[in-house]
């Protein structure tokens, strides 16, 4: 398979089986750190996969299909960190599009720190809940199609949706042209390097990172190489979702938790309802500042569960 960022052909794969034991190469290039499945999803099915199928097919719980308004309820309670991450570099005058909008559970919060948010997303079931949601105009069909005016965004922000796309120096190319000239980008991707993939072994867990919807897997290396190729200037950030616990359970189980819920929320221990509140209080306590200090040990480390990129456009001479 042909790499996206150096060209070069490379047989080299490093899982054979995907979630749901699903068989398919995913493949590796050595020299950028990328992974690429191999996939041949036309365009237009992959239109309607997002609109009718993903959302059946990967979802928070397992045993559900969720509505929007469930997914809203979940997702919304854990947009702290990206809030945090970006907002000192947004104005009251800032213009914000988000690609992959969702539901509208980032467009929500953030929405009280900018002029102005639009949302792009395929699945028009979730547009027409985040529009209603979030008191804006979201979209439900490629930007092209749009009234929207090109170089007029302050930031347009990509939240776990470069990996799904066919070709992402493609789709950065295009959306580019409607950031201003010195306009922002805000990314975030799964990390290829996450440590439950990376510094455990979890045979389990390998072949469930993997799966069908994710077309293209980052490094710290590789996300660099493509903003670089698309020419923006930034920086890398290690973001953590899943806390402690959760990688206590993968690491006793190697099988996930029956929901995202416990995951992605503060840790709390499961205790008794009967223990004093003095002495439950201190345990939980306990139990968050190791959550704590395994974020910032995996940050250091570059094994955190996300990358980010926040950079401009590069200023042309």
């Amino acid at each position: 398979m042909k790499c996206l960022l150096c060209n070069k052909n490379t047989r080299h794969t490093i899982a054979r089986r995907l979630r749901t034991a699903e068989k398919k190469n995913v493949y590796y290039c050595d020299g950028c750190e990328i992974a690429m499945l191999d996939n041949n999803r036309p365009e237009q099915d992959f239109k309607n996969f997002y609109n009718k199928a993903y959302r059946k097919k990967f979802k928070p719980k397992l045993n559900k299909v969720s509505s929007p308004q469930e997914l809203f309820d979940i997702y919304s309670n854990f947009q702290e960190k990206r809030i945090k991450l970006i907002k000192g570099f947004l104005k009251k005058e800032t213009r914000l599009l988000e690609i992959g909008c969702s539901v509208g559970m980032f467009l929500f919060h953030i929405k009280k720190y900018v002029r102005e948010v639009i949302g792009i997303d395929y699945d028009s079931r979730a547009a027409s809940f985040a529009s209603r949601k979030c008191s804006c105009q979201v979209f439900d069909t490629d930007i092209e199609d749009t009234d929207l005016g090109e170089q007029t965004f302050d930031i347009i922000c990509m939240i776990q949706v470069l990996e799904h796309v066919k070709n992402p120096y493609e789709f950065l190319e295009k959306y580019k042209r409607y950031l201003k000239p010195r306009g922002m980008i805000y990314i975030e991707v799964p990390n290829l390097r996450d440590a439950l993939i990376y510094a455990y072994n979890l045979p389990n867990h390998y072949n469930f990172y993997f799966h069908s919807a994710h077309l293209w897997y980052f490094t710290e290396k590789s996300l660099s190489r493509l903003m670089k190729k698309a020419e923006f200037d930034g920086q890398i950030y290690f973001t953590q979702d899943y806390n402690i616990l959760n990688h206590m359970h993968w690491i006793s189980t190697d099988a996930p938790q029956s929901d995202c819920i416990a995951g992605l929320s503060s840790p709390c221990l499961p205790l008794r309802n009967s223990i004093e509140s003095y002495r439950k209080k201190e345990l939980n306590c306990f139990i968050r500042k190791m959550d704590f200090e395994y974020n910032k040990v995996l940050a250091k480390l570059g094994i955190t569960s996300n990358l980010s990129f926040i950079g401009r456009k590069r200023k042309l001479l």
